[in-house]
């Protein structure tokens, strides 16, 4: 009797973990579907996009990847609904566009499923086949801004979005889907300049760039920042015809703002043509290049050298967000 109920018990314990082994199976593609889905930005859309090839064998290959991807981006619809005001990306009617700098490798579906509220300009900086291209691959995002400034310069809607190509990054504050849908929109028509990062790490106290820094001091510096202070002030003086140099640059970075119509039309077309000229001519490298500007857009666009808001009120002006104490 003694032997049977072994038996039974040791039976009853295999028949759980197989059921639990199923469980956890049907659970992980339950996961991995949501990360597709998440990735071509179907939890936001209105119509999913049926391009199957998108990211399935790398969400497979990283199962954590999938698990962290899918819990954010589950509750991502629910959270912009409840944090959007009627002033913001996702409500205001006013005309807006998002402008994406991106290589012909990087997925970027997430873009019009995710946005449908917004028209979107994505340039490929490296295939000139493409519908919206740059001329070369230099300069990285700040070629593709400038292209479509001086494309549309005529004809712009009253809101601009310049952004990278990715969904998640470090140096984004939040979802960039999430930024554009939170977006404060009249705070961008009355300010002219939004940053979307708001943490100030990096960018900002102390400020980043310091083009008269001493070569002492410089040595202690991230070498890409060294490289791009040393190029500074001769490139502030190409660009702007002044050899009033700032002795600090700062602004949380990394080149992903948003700006009003009547902003950018503060300056004529010539000075867009021009920056982007010096862009492409420029003897810096790509990288060197990039990051000058990355450093100059608030300038460009009417801010202060050094243009740092405190995080709370960052949140506050741009996202309408209220509770950010740090």
């Amino acid at each position: 009797m003694r032997a049977l109920s072994r038996i039974l018990i040791g039976g009853l314990i295999l028949a759980t973990l197989v059921w639990l082994k199923g469980q956890f199976v049907k659970l992980h593609e339950s996961i991995l579907q949501l990360d597709r889905l998440s990735q071509d930005g179907g939890l936001l859309s209105h119509t999913h996009m049926t391009d199957n090839t998108h990211g399935s064998n790398s969400t497979a290959e990283d199962p954590l990847r999938a698990v962290m991807n899918a819990i954010s981006n589950s509750f991502l619809n629910g959270t912009i609904e409840k944090l959007a005001t009627p002033k913001s990306g996702l409500r205001d009617t006013r005309s807006k566009v998002v402008v994406v700098a991106k290589t012909a490798k990087e997925k970027t579906q997430w873009i019009s499923s995710m946005l449908p509220n917004w028209k979107h300009a994505i340039y490929v900086t490296d295939d000139r086949t493409a519908p919206l291209h740059t001329a070369k691959n230099k300069g990285r995002e700040a070629n593709a801004y400038l292209t479509y400034i001086i494309e549309h310069y005529d004809h712009l809607p009253e809101t601009i979005a310049f952004i990278h190509s990715h969904l998640s990054s470090w140096h984004n504050d939040q979802n960039a889907a999430k930024a554009l849908q939170l977006l404060n929109i009249d705070f961008v028509q009355k300010n002219g300049y939004a940053n979307f990062r708001c943490h100030t790490t990096p960018g900002c106290y102390p400020a980043e760039i310091q083009p008269f820094r001493n070569k002492k001091e410089q040595a202690g510096i991230d070498k890409h920042e060294a490289a791009t202070e040393r190029a500074f002030a001769k490139a502030w003086t190409e660009l702007f015809n002044s050899t009033a140099v700032p002795e600090q640059i700062g602004v949380a970075c990394c080149a992903q703002f948003a700006v009003s119509r009547d902003q950018v039309l503060q300056r004529p077309l010539a000075h867009y043509v021009w920056f982007h000229s010096w862009l492409m001519e420029t003897s810096l490298s790509d990288a060197t290049a990039g990051r000058v500007m990355e450093y100059l857009w608030h300038i460009i666009f009417g801010m202060e050298p050094v243009y740092c808001p405190k995080v709370y009120q960052c949140f506050r002006n741009v996202y309408d967000i209220w509770d950010i104490l740090s």
